[in-house]
């Protein structure tokens, strides 16, 4: 079964998935059990999103982006003990997120509308306006669209194309005629009735409202929502039917790259329309523009430049217009940190019964600045800037002396790269017994004596430098 104006899916085979799922079972505290129709559309709805979002659908992709630190407005934030006591994590933009913020959004419904697509108004609360007459699934208004443009080009699309699968929201569900009665006229209007004609308009709206202003919902804001684990694995499930429907992650907390300022660049030159900001950070209005550029050109629309994506821009361009590809050497180093990133959290991960421990609040800075020092050792001028010293004193000199407050002691921010991959090192393993060995009678703790020693080394080859370069004088041999 194909839904006129949802990205096609197999919604028969999801809608199966979801009624054999433990969630259909699960009685919600003061609710009961979800209609059958509601935990199929939201099994439906939610791999219709994730297809748009592997197709850069720029309403899916705010919906799955990181977990930002505004809890005033993104319902992730509002709700991140809660999510990380059943150890979902939303840090990484992508299709996890999104999952989430659908388990999220599955508890919201059975809170709000007892899982019936076509409730009515609270009838409880004098809001009679066109703006403010909430409406089907999630009791949503038409005021909230300010929160969001992606929430009035949705309301357009579903007017224009019709669809939202309602005949698998109204299984199990009986309406009234009074339940499709509006309040008010004009766009308000038009959107009460049609949340509740066409199911998927209140879910994707409601998706995108919880991201950008969450205080629209008194149960999100009382945290009456509840996230079921249950909702999580049908959705998994329904994900991994989907051939694990790959979608576009995105750097966590958004951080720049050289490989995506090259990006950026190139896709300016090649008339992205709206040009994009070249700041290195893969968001948004970049990802639409790659998707525009491997649909232009043939290639998988993914919104994240692979290999082939990276080898069809350079293609387009065989007279030096546009520099080569993201240098190999600085695109590894920023891979190398994210690993670290990973490793990190992976220590402070929290379980259902213990109580998550953060990471030191200046360790991502401190990992960033290990790139910046990286990458101007091995791939000077990278950064734009011709190194007034050699590779070694320059980068030591610059990049670590302004980190360090001019401190060029030997822990310092390469240790802090290297501390965070040798900690992971088993101690019965060869390596680990043989820091186990060497630490003690230095008087360093386990992980220090090889940073210790390879900063050493880095300070003699300094001084080998400045001697090459005759800007210290010659060593004193001894007579």
């Amino acid at each position: 079964m194909l839904d006129r104006l949802s990205t096609p899916v197999n919604a028969e085979a999801v809608a199966n998935i979801a009624a054999n799922s433990s969630l259909a079972r699960v009685s919600w505290r003061d609710r009961g059990r979800a209609p059958p129709g509601y935990t199929k559309g939201m099994a439906v709805m939610f791999a219709v999103v994730a297809r748009k979002l592997a197709q850069g659908d720029s309403a899916a992709l705010e919906m799955a982006r990181a977990v930002s630190g505004d809890s005033g407005r993104d319902a992730l934030a509002h709700y991140a003990p809660q999510f990380a006591a059943l150890g979902m994590r939303n840090d990484v933009s992508g299709i996890d997120t999104l999952r989430h913020l659908f388990v999220l959004l599955i508890g919201l419904g059975m809170r709000e509308s007892s899982g019936r697509y076509c409730e009515g108004r609270d009838m409880s609360a004098n809001n009679v306006s066109a703006d403010s007459a909430e409406a089907g699934l999630f009791q949503m208004s038409w005021d909230a669209h300010g929160a969001s443009p992606e929430i009035p080009r949705l309301l357009a699309d579903y007017q224009a194309n019709d669809g939202g699968y309602r005949a698998i929201f109204a299984e199990g569900v009986t309406c009234r005629d009074s339940d499709f009665s509006t309040f008010g006229s004009g766009t308000g209007a038009a959107f009460q009735l049609l949340c509740k004609q066409c199911p998927g308009l209140a879910v994707e709206t409601a998706a995108v409202g919880l991201r950008k202003i969450r205080t629209h919902w008194g149960p999100i804001n009382r945290h009456e929502v509840e996230l079921r684990l249950e909702a999580d694995e049908m959705l998994q499930q329904v994900q991994s039917a989907m051939g694990g429907m790959a979608a576009p992650t995105f750097d966590r907390h958004e951080e720049p790259t050289h490989a995506t300022l090259w990006l950026q660049q190139s896709l300016n030159k090649l008339g992205a329309d709206p040009r994009l900001e070249e700041d290195g950070i893969a968001g948004r209005n970049t990802m639409t523009a790659v998707s525009q550029f491997q649909r232009q050109n043939g290639l998988d629309v993914t919104g994240f430049a692979d290999g082939a994506t990276v080898a069809a821009i350079e293609r387009r361009f065989g007279d030096g217009q546009v520099q080569p590809g993201p240098n190999d050497i600085a695109t590894w180093l920023e891979r190398l940190v994210r690993l670290i990133e990973r490793l990190q959290m992976q220590r402070t991960m929290p379980t259902p019964t213990a109580t998550p421990t953060p990471a030191p609040p200046q360790q991502t800075e401190q990992l960033r600045k290990a790139l910046e020092l990286l990458t101007a050792i091995l791939v000077p001028g990278a950064d734009g800037k011709s190194p007034p010293l050699g590779q070694v004193n320059g980068a030591l000199g610059e990049t670590l002396g302004k980190l360090l407050n001019g401190k060029k002691t030997a822990i310092g921010i390469i240790g802090t790269a290297l501390t965070a991959l040798l900690s992971h090192v088993p101690a019965g393993t060869g390596l680990g017994e043989v820091l186990a060995m060497l630490t003690p009678a230095a008087g360093l703790s386990p992980f220090t004596m090889p940073i210790f020693l390879a900063l050493s080394a880095w300070g003699v080859l300094g001084k080998f430098e400045k001697w090459s370069q005759r800007t210290a004088p010659p060593p004193r041999i001894p007579q």
